[in-house]
């Protein structure tokens, strides 16, 4: 579920009358100048041209105050979900911004457009690709991938040579995708055993881009966000998949930590304080090993454990997700409250729990939630979550 989305709900509580008011003062009249970028976007969820056009004003033009610096950056974020064409020329200035965001969120949002690129367009990204730090490298080769436009100057090429995974991982992208050169793919698979979790986060989104679904079992494995995996594995797979392809999307959905691919080698956690370290780092290679420590201990223990967890650190959404897996992997009924109250949470920054709470409903027999997970399929905007509730549907 893209995130912006997200936010879109979590600030529907906002007037569209009232976002284009605020994003039209001044900060310094304001009590709270990061609300300025709330009402972008809020702004990017509606359709009038008067919003359109607040947007346009406030997307246009470099500024130094940071909260106005923000609220361009989230402004021209926002034109890219309207989509709205006569915006072009406004993304297309800022581009050449002196903020180095501006440019990033610039090329995302002629990515989210998903319309070939004129000359204008193209050779600005291609000077970005020349000349830009690594992140604007990065993001120009993906909007060339994403759109799948060709360059004939070997620009992007020469970028394969480039040190930085980030660079030259997209660069490889994109010459699967584009001019299909599949003898790379081992290289991108390669960068999944990175020990940098930024580069092993960046192979996942590269094989995306790339777009063969023969790694799609590699990615499957792979320590990282799981909706980062299955952003990518509904990528580089068609609408309609085959059996195997639905098979590896399952398990990975399901998410258990014993069937993933470690890179680090850890000394397995002797203590609940421990394993609660491991769930609420940030690199979430730690988050599950913490997870696969809790599944291998004895029957007797690990209820109280589980309950434990969520009693004192449930908040962290990195260990609600992981308690989830862990209620809904082990079969636990006694912790079903845990999988119904996930199911039903409205916080955003919960949501892939919802994906293993759905699993949890299946596993554990609550048919009770049914009706609760046919309301999920139907309302929600997010592949992956849609895609889980329609598979437990079927065999709750």
């Amino acid at each position: 579920m893209p995130s912006s989305q997200r936010f879109d709900n979590l600030f529907s509580w906002m007037g569209e009358q009232q976002a284009i008011e605020l994003l039209s003062q001044n900060v310094s009249t304001l009590d709270n100048p990061g609300i300025k970028y709330i009402a972008a976007t809020r702004l990017g969820a509606c359709s009038s041209r008067d919003s359109l056009d607040a947007l346009v004003a406030a997307a246009t033009g470099d500024r130094d105050n940071i909260f106005d610096s923000i609220t361009r950056r989230k402004s021209i974020e926002a034109l890219g979900r309207r989509r709205d064409l006569s915006t072009l020329p406004t993304i297309y200035e800022a581009m050449h911004s002196s903020d180095e965001q501006t440019i990033v969120n610039s090329v995302d949002t002629l990515i989210h457009f998903g319309i070939p690129l004129d000359a204008q367009f193209k050779s600005s990204l291609l000077k970005i690709i020349q000349n830009g730090s690594d992140i604007l490298k990065r993001v120009a080769i993906q909007c060339f991938t994403r759109l799948e436009m060709h360059e004939c100057n070997g620009i992007i090429h020469e970028q394969e040579s480039n040190p930085n995974i980030l660079v030259n991982g997209a660069s490889i992208a994109y010459s699967i995708r584009v001019e299909d050169d599949k003898h790379k793919l081992h290289i991108l698979e390669n960068h999944l055993n990175d020990l940098n979790v930024i580069h092993r986060r960046s192979s996942v989104i590269d094989i995306g881009d790339a777009g063969d679904p023969s790694l799609l079992s590699s990615i499957s494995k792979a320590a990282v966000s799981m909706p980062l995996r299955a952003k990518s594995a509904f990528k580089m797979t068609s609408k309609i998949k085959t059996k195997s392809q639905r098979t590896l999307i399952n398990q990975m959905l399901k998410d258990d930590s014993r069937h993933l691919y470690f890179t680090q080698k850890f000394d397995a956690p002797n203590d609940l304080e421990k394993v609660c370290d491991f769930l609420k780092h940030r690199d979430e290679e730690h988050q599950y090993f913490g997870a696969k420590t809790v599944l291998s201990w004895p029957a007797s223990t690990v209820t109280d454990a589980i309950k434990s967890i969520w009693d004192h650190h449930g908040s962290d959404y990195g260990v609600h997700y992981q308690v989830n897996c862990l209620v809904s992997q082990l079969g636990l009924k006694e912790l079903s409250y845990i999988i119904k109250e996930s199911l039903l949470e409205p916080a955003p920054q919960y949501a892939k729990s919802k994906i293993a709470a759905t699993w949890g409903c299946l596993t554990l027999g609550l048919m009770e939630c049914r009706s609760d997970i046919e309301n999920l399929l139907l309302k929600s905007t997010w592949e992956p979550l849609r895609w889980t509730c329609a598979e437990v549907l079927r065999e709750l």
